[in-house]
C-alpha cells in the first residue's frame, strides 16, 4: 500500500546532506610530454571500449534486516549490491513468468 506524504522529509532542504560534484581544479601540473599524453590516451581508450547493457537507476526502500543482509553478502563475498539487486530481480521475474525485454528495455507485445 502507498503512503502519501515525504518520509524522511529534511527541513534543511532537499539536497541538505548530499554529495555534490564540483568540479576540481587540480593545483598539481603534470610534465605534460609523450609520455603523460600515452598515458591519457591509453587510460581513454580503455574506458571507451568497456560498454556495456544498457542501465537505469532504481530507488527503493529495504528493510533494515534486508539491508544488513546485503551489505554481508556484498563485504564477504565481494559481489557488488547492482549485481545481487539484477540477479535476485532476474530470478523473481523469471518465476512469474515475466516475458525478457531487449537492451533497450522494451518489452515485445504477447
Amino acid at each position: 500500500m502507498a503512503q502519501a506524504g515525504k518520509r524522511g522529509s529534511n527541513p534543511a532542504g532537499p539536497n541538505a546532506g548530499r554529495r555534490t560534484s564540483k568540479p576540481r581544479n587540480n593545483t598539481r601540473t603534470s610534465g605534460g610530454g609523450p609520455v603523460a599524453t600515452a598515458a591519457t590516451e591509453g587510460l581513454t581508450s580503455k574506458l571507451e571500449s568497456r560498454k556495456g547493457p544498457v542501465k537505469v537507476q532504481l530507488n527503493t526502500w529495504v528493510l533494515a534486516s534486508t539491508e544488513a543482509r546485503l551489505k554481508w553478502l556484498v563485504k564477504n563475498r565481494q559481489f557488488t549490491v547492482t549485481s545481487v539487486v539484477d540477479v535476485a530481480l532476474q530470478e523473481l521475474l523469471d518465476h512469474y513468468d515475466v516475458p525478457p525485454a531487449d537492451p533497450d528495455g522494451r518489452i515485445g507485445e504477447q
